[in-house]
């Protein structure tokens, strides 16, 4: 997948630099270029501000690089390799012009086009945006000042309503400008299939729907590695062969789907085929061999089985194809999508086909949050993952043998989460009567987080988390941290890691 990887590493490129040239020039649709690339190598000519060093560990990122030789030229060596590059491309830039036979003498007019968009370096969005959630920041250490706290200003509220709304406006402005549609990593797809497709010997069309739906540029460069290892699994394993589908009474022609759609304020991308499925005991042999069950198997869902796909080296390949059996698997998938606040599911149905649906933000930086307090500390809950928040009497309680308190909403029971033993958080609010209970929920599986009371609800600017916390003390159920009117640190919990641990 050379030429794949080349056309994803020209797209990137183009976000930060001008001028780009390359060879084998036409990579998208030619099939022998895969091979010019894997003996010759893959040139690259182009003209950046950035420097020496960013462009090297920007190249260097490129997955399965071999070799990497980066030179600065001085101008008058750009001007002669440009000169090469033209005319190994040999492309025909001449225009022809149609006249009219009756009437030559006619004066041709050209109308020259008006230039409605402009090419805008990503960093500078990136500042844009950063300033915007430090102006929310701001507005919020205005409106929640200490000194004005219980006095009756009508006229300062009016003027903070209006401020508000204003910072509101320029926030959604600033994230649409950073918004880019799905198309053009979707539309890449469509060469993996061709090309797989051949070598496989299979017949396999690409359906693509909702190719419009846009999402934050920063996450479209963290999906589309996950996108095309999905599509490469569903037409390696998923689809059968033509003889295959035609003995099963299904159309020789398979089919893969990817749908783009939003819900809330997520983007759902669900890659579909309607192949052999998944086999449930294959998979629960390998995970029973690998020592992953921990529960009786009667117990576990067919959604729980198959979502031992995911865990790191679980492949149910044994031979070692062009295509799979490297023991690089859908963790890969996983680890990309959580990196960006998503979270991958799968269900499948055996001879009629596999769903892999990823949820992923619509942006990563700024968003609604509900603010909790617990003793001195404070905690961020996205409001797109609470259900509802009450009050609770000791009677509502249940505890299991080992402890384990749940409650009983509806005819059906909810685990509860006590945030204070958690982060063993000190506080004098421990009886569950006295506090607050939230209802959050993930992927239909749901909870309730206990804290001592409710702040209130306010936008929030999401800062990422040191690395000592992130890789060193891998503290879990925290997502990122926000900074409070008051200038205190609020932590953000995720709530998907919660439910799942």
């Amino acid at each position: 997948m050379e030429d794949i990887r080349a056309l994803t590493l020209i797209n990137d490129l183009l976000n930060i630099a001008g001028d780009v040239q390359y060879n084998p020039a036409n990579i998208a649709d030619d099939s022998k270029s895969s091979e010019i690339i894997r003996k010759e190598g893959f040139q690259i000519w182009f003209k950046t501000d950035r420097s020496f060093e960013e462009m090297h560990d920007f190249f260097s990122k490129t997955i399965f690089l071999k070799d990497l030789e980066l030179t600065e030229l001085k101008t008058e060596e750009l001007n002669v390799n440009e000169e090469e590059l033209n005319e190994s491309e040999n492309t025909d830039r001449t225009m022809d012009i149609v006249s009219d036979e009756k009437n030559t003498d006619r004066e041709i007019q050209f109308t020259p086009s008006h230039q409605s968009i402009i090419s805008v370096n990503v960093t500078k969005l990136d500042k844009l945006m950063d300033f915007v959630g430090e102006l929310v920041i701001s507005e919020a250490m205005v409106t929640q000042n200490p000194d004005i706290a219980g006095l009756s200003l009508d006229n300062f509220q009016k003027a903070a309503r209006q401020h508000r709304k204003i910072i509101s406006e320029l926030q959604d402005v600033a994230m649409s400008i950073r918004m880019v549609p799905l198309s053009a990593t979707f539309q890449r797809m469509k060469r993996i299939v061709r090309d797989m497709s051949r070598k496989l010997s299979k017949e396999v069309k690409l359906e693509i729907i909702g190719e419009e739906t846009e999402v934050d540029k920063n996450i479209i460069e963290r999906i589309s590695d996950p996108l095309m290892h999905l599509i490469r699994n569903s037409v390696d394993h998923g689809i059968e062969s033509a003889e295959e589908r035609k003995k099963m009474g299904k159309p020789e022609v398979g089919t893969v789907t990817i749908e783009a759609k939003n819900a809330g304020g997520d983007v759902l991308i669900i890659v579909k085929d309607d192949g052999r499925g998944l086999d449930k005991e294959s998979i629960l042999k390998k995970a029973r061999a690998n020592g992953l069950i921990n529960r009786p198997e009667a117990d576990l869902t067919d959604k729980e089985i198959y979502s031992y796909i995911f865990l790191p080296g679980f492949s149910t390949n044994e031979k070692i194809t062009e295509f799979s059996g490297r023991g690089v698997g859908m963790d890969v998938v996983t680890k990309n999508i959580a990196a960006v606040g998503g979270t991958v599911s799968v269900d499948s149905v055996p001879g009629e086909g596999t769903i892999i649906t990823l949820k992923i933000p619509l942006t990563l930086a700024i968003m609604g949050g509900m603010i909790v307090r617990v003793g001195k500390s404070t905690y961020t809950i996205p409001v797109l993952s609470i259900r509802e928040s009450f009050k609770v009497n000791e009677d509502s309680v249940i505890s299991d043998l080992e402890g384990n308190e749940m409650i009983m909403i509806r005819g059906e029971c909810y685990p509860i989460l006590r945030l204070h033993k958690i982060y063993n958080v000190k506080t004098e609010i421990t009886n569950i009567a006295d506090g607050i209970v939230v209802m959050v929920e993930n992927k239909d599986k749901g909870m309730c987080i206990f804290a001592d009371e409710l702040i209130g609800e306010q936008q929030v600017v999401v800062k990422a988390l040191p690395n000592y916390i992130k890789n060193i003390k891998k503290v879990r159920g925290i997502a990122g941290c926000t900074l409070l009117g008051d200038g205190s640190i609020s932590l953000i919990l995720d709530i998907a890691d919660l439910i799942e641990s």
